[in-house]
């Protein structure tokens, strides 16, 4: 049977390289499949979708070779424009298909091209944004919208022309849990509904997972397995072998020698207490002791703040005391004010009210705080990435010997050996952040800001990222950074703080805040399953599979030596 989507001995290599970024890729795709590719950074995943849209290789440059089919049509034969009615793309960054002044126009700048009358307009707006969760906005301005709403926009304005095949890349990559579920509901109303093939192109596999039936991975620019969900999952060897992230319930069971066919907590916790019956009688007492006093370094008094033309503030009388040393994840609602937040310790923004002191720093902040924004892409200007990284370090006089020992380990640490000499912004989505990530590591400042800086990344490069991180407050720096992402967050930051609206709504230990219903319930975040399963499992509050499996082997190891010591 012929797929909608056909892809015959594809290659192609961009104008500014040799090595194919695809070698001679061949597979379909049936109608009203709902399909997942993934792999580690670089592999080759966002060019295939610009492949199968027209833009390789009607825009790209660079060697294409092969044909693909998009429901027959072979679309070399065929325009951006005439490809774009049959599949919808929705790109890894926003900002690369957004253009408009407001919501609405975004949205009805395709139906206008299709002809569609007034009212039409109207109420198809209306429909695709309260689907993607922007109902009520047709009003606000593109540029005051946070990453993650300015996603949600791409995405309703590829959905309101109605195509047959649509192909997202990482679109809930910046989403809060609430809402990256919200919009996975969509897409599968879409998909079983409406009869739409979905192909997605995501890192965050333990939040798609469920809502795919067949998984392709690729490594190297070429498929390297190809096969069901439910036989993937079957297999978590096929996930840690590629180096991909499993859910926390499949590896926990996977590393206690458990098989269980499904990602869901109840049977992960089931499974555990047949096998260790034992675990349960003796909890773990958590041992938890205040933290040590710490130096104050960011105070945030009385801020207040909002964007032009925009009628409600941003943040209002909002306070936040920062110590010295710390790994702090910022969290909440897309919208709450994070982003924000982080730009205005940076400088970036004045405050409109009250005021942002830190310690010892008058003035500007300029050389004590480094930030890394969502969109890499504003960072990086330099003619490669060795120059990019170096950077920073030389305009603020650290290029001495030692730093420049400091800059290479980098390279090292975040996998980006292979590419120092290569033009920063011709690499993927994932490497771009992870340079712009190296360049203000770099020049160690004082402080350094992170916007959603796992995005796109495949979980090895998250822990390369993350040990970067430690690495850097180890040696004294403070660390502050932006995540949806309730399971890194619960693993490597030590304080959590929790946005809404504009104002703090929990504050503390990843433990204490990821066990608040309601708390969770009001920000738009989920439990880690980690916690929740350690909680039913008696032993305490656990922010890690790792911990998890060393307690239940311990008990087990403990209850084995009490029978043998009796007998």
């Amino acid at each position: 049977m012929q797929g909608i989507v056909e892809v015959k001995n594809v290659s192609f290599t961009y104008g500014n390289k040799i090595v194919p970024t695809v070698c001679k890729l061949n597979f379909s795709i049936h109608k009203g499949d709902f399909i997942l590719i993934t792999g580690q950074s670089g592999c080759g995943k966002s060019t295939i979708l610009k492949m199968l849209n027209g833009l390789i290789p009607h825009e790209s440059g660079g060697s294409f070779s092969g044909d693909i089919y998009i429901d027959g049509k072979n679309t070399r034969d065929f325009s951006i424009a005439d490809l774009s009615s049959m599949i919808g793309l929705v790109f890894q960054s926003p900002e690369d298909q957004i253009f408009s002044a407001t919501i609405f126009d975004e949205v009805a700048f395709v139906l206008e091209n299709m002809g569609l009358e007034t009212e039409q307009i109207k109420l198809r707006v209306q429909e695709v944004l309260r689907e993607v969760g922007l109902s009520g906005k047709e009003k606000d301005s593109i540029h005051a919208l946070s990453g993650g709403q300015k996603q949600r926009l791409a995405v309703a304005s590829v959905l309101a022309a109605k195509p047959r095949v649509l192909a997202l890349d990482e679109p809930i990559s910046q989403l809060d849990p609430v809402n990256a579920e919200n919009l996975l509901q969509v897409l599968t109303k879409l998909n079983k509904e409406h009869g739409i093939t979905i192909i997605l192109i995501e890192h965050r596999l333990h939040e798609v997972i469920r809502v795919c039936n067949r998984m392709l991975i690729m490594e190297t620019g070429k498929i390297v397995w190809d096969g069901s969900m439910k036989e993937a999952l079957e297999n978590p060897q096929i996930f840690s072998g590629h180096g991909l992230r499993l859910p926390q319930t499949i590896d926990l069971c996977s590393q206690l020698g458990i098989a269980i066919h499904k990602d869901y907590i109840a049977d992960a916790v089931k499974g555990i207490l047949k096998k260790y019956p034992e675990i349960n009688t003796r909890k773990k007492e958590m041992n938890i002791t205040d933290s040590l006093k710490k130096k104050v370094l960011i105070t945030v008094e009385n801020l207040g703040f909002g964007y032009e033309n925009q009628p409600k503030t941003i943040l209002n009388d909002f306070n936040l005391t920062v110590y010295r040393g710390e790994i702090i994840a910022l969290m909440g609602t897309n919208g709450a004010g994070k982003s924000t937040l982080l730009q205005l310790i940076a400088g970036i923004f004045t405050p409109q009210a009250g005021r942002i002191s830190i310690d010892e720093v008058k003035g500007s902040p300029i050389g004590t705080v480094g930030m890394v924004m969502q969109n890499p892409d504003l960072m990086l200007f330099n003619p490669t990435v060795k120059q990019e990284i170096f950077y920073a370090a030389e305009q603020f006089g650290k290029n001495d010997e030692v730093n420049q020992n400091y800059c290479e380990s980098l390279c090292s640490a975040l996998a980006l050996n292979e590419v120092v000499e290569e033009f920063p912004l011709a690499l993927s989505r994932g490497q771009r952040l992870r340079v712009a990530i190296a360049s203000i590591l770099g020049f160690k400042p004082a402080i350094v800001l992170l916007d959603e800086p796992t995005t796109g990344q495949d979980i090895s490069r998250i822990e390369d990222i993350l040990e970067s991180i430690h690495h850097y407050a180890n040696e004294g720096g403070t660390v502050i950074f932006c995540t949806h992402d309730t399971e890194i967050a619960a693993r490597f930051a030590e304080r959590i703080v929790v946005m809404t609206e504009g104002k703090i709504v929990a504050d503390g230990k990843p433990e204490d805040v990821f066990s608040n219903a309601d708390i969770l319930a009001a920000s738009g975040l989920k439990q880690p399953p980690i916690i929740a399963m350690s909680q039913q499992l008696g032993i305490g509050k656990i922010t890690s599979v790792e911990e998890v499996v060393l307690h239940v082997q311990q008990t087990s190891l403990r209850s084995y030596s009490k029978k043998h010591a009796v007998s």
